[in-house]
């Protein structure tokens, strides 16, 4: 389980954040470090080494790219009621045209 520290500016010590305890806003967290993780090889051991492992492989991590497919489905569906509504519309203009086309040269 990670644990998370907040730095105290009266007694200037990190103190743990407990249930009992709510962090002060204003200042710093510090989380912990996490468990070794092999991803394709590569042994990411600290927050540094996973930031550049992202960096070098043109990744982001979860929580930067929440929403976007949401965001992505949203806006693609937009689209293609938009494609949709034009296409009736060309065809019914296509339509009209032949029809006017016909009554004007027979």
């Amino acid at each position: 389980m990670r644990r998370k520290w907040v730095y105290d500016p009266t007694s200037k010590e990190m103190v743990e954040v407990t249930p009992g305890l709510a962090p002060d806003v204003a200042g710093p967290a510090v989380h912990g470090n996490f468990d070794p993780v092999d991803i394709g090889g590569a042994v990411i051991e600290d927050r540094g080494k996973l930031r550049r492992y992202l960096k070098q492989n043109d990744l982001v991590p979860y929580e930067d790219a929440k929403g976007v497919a949401e965001r992505a489905r949203a806006e693609n569906a937009r689209r293609e009621a938009a494609e949709r509504k034009r296409s009736l519309v060309d065809a019914y203009e296509h339509t009209r045209n032949q029809e006017r086309a016909k009554r004007r040269y027979g």
